[in-house]
């Protein structure tokens, strides 16, 4: 099930780790990380389908080099975020705001507070 900004919880990890990557990683590096650092035992093919999956979203981009191929983060944390957010209310809510706040208040108010918030930003 995909929850966390409509990743997997292992899709998410290896975001995060090309998010905070200062350059592309290699297979082998992203490969050594999931053993060592997060107790995956995937054969080659697991990772494989991953970044496939994660290259297909368009988050993750490769390039072939001369002995490896370099995977890296096509969009920032931020940026997927605020894409995927702008799609759900779009399939939800039909792009409407305001169905789109009076789902996140619910039967609730909102405070003054965040209504003045929301004053600002119209």
């Amino acid at each position: 099930m995909k929850k966390n900004y409509g990743l997997t919880k292992t899709e998410e990890q290896i975001m995060e780790l090309l998010w905070a990557a200062k350059a592309p990683m290699t297979f082998r590096e992203i490969m050594d990380i999931a053993t060592s650092e997060w107790g995956k035992a995937w054969k080659v093919q697991t990772l494989n389908t991953f970044l496939l999956g994660l290259q297909k979203m368009e988050l993750v981009g490769a390039e072939k080099g001369t002995s490896c191929n370099y995977y890296y983060a096509l969009c920032t944390k931020e940026q997927h975020i605020h894409n995927w957010t702008k799609k759900l209310v779009a399939d939800c809510y039909g792009n409407s705001f305001s169905r789109f706040v009076a789902a996140f208040i619910g039967d609730g108010k909102l405070p003054e507070k965040d209504v003045e918030e929301l004053r600002k930003l119209l």
